[in-house]
């Protein structure tokens, strides 16, 4: 345990001697959290043992000096066995007994009471350190105790002698004034740890429910997105009056394009005529997998000649365009529908589908609607 310099200094080695790199950052942060609270409660237990040997109670300084060799104990076990979950329950029994052994010999509350706020670290630090359940067993641990201690408080009084009002002030703002700082610490990790894992959880959220409206060879957006916005557009349709319409297109003899060059060539030919589409459209046009090699485009506010203009612009583009590292040249056949009012996104894509195989029909690389099914 050596400090080698790999640390920017000794404190950030001290406090990570018990971190393994195969921990995950959330589990991390709480074993230096847990090292640091434990090192710095340990190290002012030291102070007050001295502190109390000097005012007249030696044997409540000898509590608190015998909490910080314990204390210290458990800190370097952990260090060499790294058994956090041990080390976590010993440094809670320790400073759940410590203000109340303190308080004890001090004579009970009249003169120990400001000890009292260290007994809150031990619910506290399960809460942060391990679960609900676990905070809740601590804070019962915590609540017998102060029965116990009410109880015998009449006799308490009796065994130690009373503390000069001076000192009984000075304790008290020592014991609130450092204790408030290590429960604020405690406190500011704790949050800063759940906003983490919220926003990890968000995140994953996001993550899936990308994956779950993506399609994962092109990276276009899949069936499902495509009823989602198709639903929205109609929605925007009918609220606004302006025109929707659909293309549906497919590579031509894509079959014949896997049966020569294979799959892994045929996927590479999906991928940059989606590419090739998607280069041609408006922002606010909406360009998704259908399936297979089909592919749909919504073009809001765009009526049915804007639509077969558009279409006869993609199927140029993507004839001209070489597939790289391939000697292939593409054509694709386009079918166009505007959307009629009180129609369902199935009907509209069912007649796009047939005007696209009419298109095939006529000989493909062309554009059909459904209404004029001749080579433009």
């Amino acid at each position: 345990m050596r400090w080698t310099g790999g640390h920017s200094n000794p404190l950030d080695w001290w406090l990570n001697l018990g971190v393994s790199p195969q921990d995950p950052p959330d589990l991390r942060l709480k074993k230096v959290v847990m090292t640091l609270v434990s090192t710095g409660i340990a190290t002012l237990a030291i102070f007050w043992g001295i502190l109390y040997i000097a005012t007249g109670y030696p044997l409540s300084g000898a509590i608190p000096l015998g909490y910080s060799v314990v204390s210290f104990a458990s800190i370097l076990h952990f260090f060499r066995s790294k058994q956090f979950d041990l080390f976590c329950f010993s440094q809670q029994l320790l400073i759940l007994i410590l203000p109340f052994a303190l308080m004890w010999s001090l004579g009970g509350f009249a003169n120990g009471s400001a000890v009292m706020i260290w007994a809150f670290f031990a619910p506290l630090a399960a809460l942060f350190f391990l679960d609900l359940e676990a905070a809740r067993r601590w804070f019962i641990a915590f609540i017998a105790l102060l029965i116990v201690s009410a109880i015998l408080d009449s006799w308490l009084q009796g065994l130690a002698r009373p503390m000069p009002t001076t000192l009984n002030t000075l304790y008290f703002l020592m014991n609130m004034g450092m204790g408030f700082i290590l429960i604020s610490l405690v406190l500011y990790y704790f949050v800063k740890d759940r906003n983490k894992a919220y926003r990890e959880l968000e995140q994953t959220q996001e993550h899936i429910h990308h994956m779950m409206m993506t399609d994962p060879l092109t990276g276009m957006p899949n069936r499902r997105h495509l009823e989602q916005r198709f639903n929205e557009e109609l929605d925007r349709k009918q609220r606004y009056g302006e025109p929707l319409s659909v293309l549906m297109t497919d590579v031509d003899f894509f079959k014949t394009i896997n049966d020569r060059y294979g799959h892994a060539v045929g996927d590479e030919v999906l991928k940059a005529f989606a590419k090739t589409l998607q280069g041609g459209l408006r922002s606010s046009d909406f360009l998704a997998r259908y399936g297979g090699e089909e592919f749909i485009v919504l073009l809001p506010a765009s009526d049915l000649d804007a639509a077969r203009n558009l279409a006869e612009r993609l199927r140029k583009t993507v004839k001209s365009t070489p597939i790289e590292g391939y000697d292939i040249q593409l054509t694709s056949s386009f079918g166009v529908a505007e959307v009629q009012t009180g129609e369902s996104p199935e009907q509209a894509i069912s007649r796009a589908d047939k005007a696209m195989y009419n298109a095939k029909h006529e000989g493909r690389d062309q554009v059909s609607s459904k209404d004029d099914s001749a080579h433009i």
